[in-house]
């Protein structure tokens, strides 16, 4: 969740701070993203903080995405996002399909399949909570209203995590808690840079996430291999 604040402040950095076109941030950003990957090739057993690298970066892609899916095609928020859907459903298929079983801690298998439907996840999450947003006026209205709903599916989904098995690879549950995440992720970045400025929340953000990471360490399970 922290990292969906994160990322989301990330991908509006990018054109309201350095000023780069839709296009010209995404491929900034897939650049980035196969440096990660070649990195992560060259270590032994993959790197836990190059998955968290890669997350924020597919999670700024996805805000950018998000915005050229609706300001460049003109498209409404509801198509949009039942296009995403579908596409999300259709990736998930593939994956079942190609038989990929989870690795031994019982998380999705990082492979170019599971990025994109990270990626499409992160732009659905995007769509959903700008669409709600901006649905109900004013917009200072509609984010907090909007993180509200948010709030309340994240804490929906995480109380029947037992239940649904969300960290199995075979189970919708965990692109919809993704999904539902990067839909809060939307609604707070903004909101903590509306307060903040946009480059505080970022940074703030990112400075949590990292001591996030460094007090969480699991050292008996063993490392998922990242965008590999």
């Amino acid at each position: 969740m922290i990292a969906s604040i994160c990322g989301a402040n990330m991908g509006d950095f990018i054109p309201d701070v350095l000023k780069l076109s839709d296009i010209g941030g995404l491929l900034m950003l897939a650049l980035i993203f196969a440096v990660i990957v070649l990195a992560n090739q060259r270590s032994r057993r993959g790197n836990e903080g190059l998955y968290w690298l890669a997350i924020l970066v597919v999670r700024a892609a996805a805000t950018n995405l998000a915005d050229l899916g609706i300001h460049r095609t003109h498209l409404d928020y509801i198509t949009v996002s039942a296009c995403l859907a579908a596409l999300l459903a259709a990736i998930l298929a593939l994956r079942r399909a190609s038989s990929l079983q989870p690795v031994t801690c019982g998380l999705p298998r990082t492979n170019g399949l599971y990025w994109l439907a990270m990626l499409t996840a992160g732009t659905l999450g995007t769509v959903l909570g700008d669409g709600i947003g901006h649905m109900i006026h004013p917009i200072t209205v509609g984010v907090p209203i909007s993180a509200i709903i948010a709030t309340v599916a994240v804490a929906l989904i995480l109380a029947q995590k037992t239940r649904l098995d969300m960290a199995s690879a075979g189970t919708a549950s965990y692109w919809v808690a993704m999904v539902a995440i990067r839909t809060w992720g939307t609604n707070f970045g903004d909101i903590a840079a509306f307060f903040l400025s946009l480059p505080a929340s970022m940074m703030l953000s990112g400075l949590l996430l990292a001591g996030t990471l460094i007090v969480w360490r699991e050292p008996s399970n063993p490392i998922v291999s990242a965008a590999t």
